[in-house]
């Protein structure tokens, strides 16, 4: 029985070792993106559309790549190949409480970037949920300094 358990122990942890080993990065280029995502949320009267700036590492692009800072999220990648991303997260944006992030990434080229997801939100308005949708453009090799 122990011997069984030891060989499925170490079975578990091999495929977990070759899943993550199998992740590539994402095959875009670092540097400078503008991120615009819309979405809709269940009981909300209209999407809300919100833009802003990543600067993308070269490190960056094992995990996701495209966070806001102010947003304070953090993420984990299931799947990745060069040309797409599938990835969970959790952010904690100012004034909205927990927002939880499924997404889906396909790069068109090394500098067009298209999401899709669902999200759900506990914070002040209770409990929500909805979906979205996100395009991400290089601007340039050179980050801003901020």
């Amino acid at each position: 029985m122990r011997k069984s358990l030891f060989v499925a122990a170490i079975i578990s942890s091999s495929a977990v070792l070759l899943t993550a080993a199998d992740l590539q990065p994402l095959n875009v280029k670092p540097g400078l993106w503008q991120v615009t995502m819309t979405s809709t949320i269940q009981g909300l009267p209209a999407p809300s559309t919100t833009t802003y700036k990543s600067c993308v590492k070269k490190e960056d692009l094992a995990k996701y790549p495209f966070t806001d800072r102010d947003d304070k999220c953090t993420w984990t990648v299931g799947n990745s190949t060069g040309g797409k991303m599938d990835a969970k997260g959790t952010c904690m944006p100012p004034g909205e409480g927990k927002v939880d992030f499924n997404i889906h990434l396909d790069a068109l080229n090394t500098e067009s970037v298209t999401g899709t997801g669902q999200l759900s939100m506990n914070g002040p308005r209770g409990a929500m949920n909805g979906t979205y949708a996100a395009t991400a453009k290089w601007i340039g090799a050179a980050c801003l300094k901020e």
